[in-house]
């Protein structure tokens, strides 16, 4: 019985093996990897092989930051256990046993300019050298915040998850926020994770937007779309699959909106199903559904999925007001109209103003009314239904 899949590191037989090793002839794990190549002796062509530089600086690729960190570790143990030139072929973790080997590491780290990325406290705790000190800034990772945030997910603590959104302030209204927990509460695959390896992270062209991405449960794939927000980084999206599926969101919005609109739901409904589950934070894939829901004729259906699609973005207004239009057509006259107000809060948008003044008609509220079809026949001096209402209403106020 084979307890790992077939992808696993060849030498820790545990994490996802993500690289071709030249040197063993096998996939490993980028920090099996990182065990090999400190080494120094990995062929010249393997496009991840270590160059190193003294002074703690290493030309590598990496394919996370989280990867780097690493690697400087592997780096740093490497070069307190070996002779180094520097120090006439002294190993410094024997250095620190005696008072002038400490004297001349002092010396040494005194007058030696630390890159940022190296882990510091790490190489003091090896050397136990705890009064050594170094002028380095301490930044969080963009991995470290994905990394919280997953630590969350793990136990559970599902309302936390909110602070680190980057639309996090949407969930002050209340509505969005008990929608967003009974959602996100209810997700088979994250209700089922207790661990999760980092694979890879990657930032954009402009360093605002970055893909992280992670295998949880030595089976399943996870890509969190981060992006920065006063100078933190937030979770904006999340994918459940690898990265590259990222590119391909808009082109399966664009191939089930012509489904659509050819009213093929046979053909939707798998496909629906397929996307959305890659891409459970995607407001336009909450609206195809609604309209597939009212295309089929399940109203109640429809409802749900166009709060999803408000919850993940506020300022979706077909969403919003399909959604009010539904509660309109359905005599809930009071939830239509604080739908009608949100969007035109805004943007002035024909449709809810003309909707919105029907309703105030119907309440006797004759001089807001004529204001908010003034505003929709300006907007839309053809809107007919709009003319029509503006006819009755000076009917009824002569």
């Amino acid at each position: 019985m084979k307890i790992f899949k077939s992808n696993r590191c060849k030498k820790c037989k545990i994490k996802r093996g993500v690289r071709f090793c030249l040197k063993i002839g096998k996939n490993l794990c980028w920090s099996c990897c990182n065990e090999i190549r400190v080494l120094g002796n990995c062929p010249e062509m393997c496009k991840y092989t270590l160059k190193k530089n003294k002074n703690f600086t290493i030309k590598a690729r990496v394919d996370s930051h989280t990867e780097l960190i690493d690697l400087l570790k592997n780096e740093i143990d490497f070069w307190i256990t070996n002779p180094q030139q520097i120090f006439s072929n002294k190993i410094p973790l024997q250095m620190v046993e005696y008072e002038a080997g400490k004297a001349e590491l002092t010396k040494f780290f005194i007058n030696l300019k630390i890159p940022e990325d190296v882990p510091i406290k790490y190489l003091i705790k090896r050397l136990n050298m705890n009064g050594l000190t170094f002028n380095k800034a301490n930044i969080k990772s963009l991995e470290t915040y994905a990394f919280e945030f997953l630590d969350k997910i793990i136990v559970q603590n599902w309302e936390n998850t909110i602070a680190d959104l980057y639309f996090s302030k949407n969930y002050d209204n209340p509505d969005y926020q008990k929608n967003y927990l009974d959602r996100i509460s209810k997700h088979t695959l994250l209700k089922k994770m207790t661990r999760y390896e980092l694979i890879s992270s990657s930032l954009s062209e402009n360093k605002q937007e970055a893909l992280v991405h992670f295998e949880f449960n030595s089976k399943y794939d996870i890509t969190l779309i981060m992006r920065l927000l006063d100078n933190k980084w937030k979770v904006f999206q999340k994918i459940f699959g690898e990265p590259s599926l990222y590119i391909g969101e808009n082109e399966s919005i664009r191939q089930i909106a012509v489904l659509l609109s050819k009213k093929d739901l046979g053909n939707v409904f798998p496909l629906l199903t397929k996307f959305s589950n890659i891409f459970p934070d995607s407001a336009d894939f909450q609206y195809y559904w609604s309209m597939y829901y009212t295309i089929s004729g399940h109203k109640d259906k429809s409802l749900v999925f166009l709060k999803n699609a408000m919850e993940m973005d506020p300022n979706f207004i077909e969403a919003k007001y399909n959604y009010a239009f539904i509660l309109h057509t359905e005599n809930r006259l009071s939830e239509a109209e604080k739908y009608y107000k949100e969007i035109l809060e805004i943007a002035d948008d024909a449709n809810s103003f003309n909707n919105l003044a029907s309703i105030y008609i119907g309440k006797g509220k004759y001089k807001e009314a004529k204001i908010l079809l003034d505003k929709c026949l300006k907007l839309k001096p053809d809107f007919n239904v709009a003319q029509k209402n503006l006819d009755r209403l000076n009917k009824l106020n002569s």
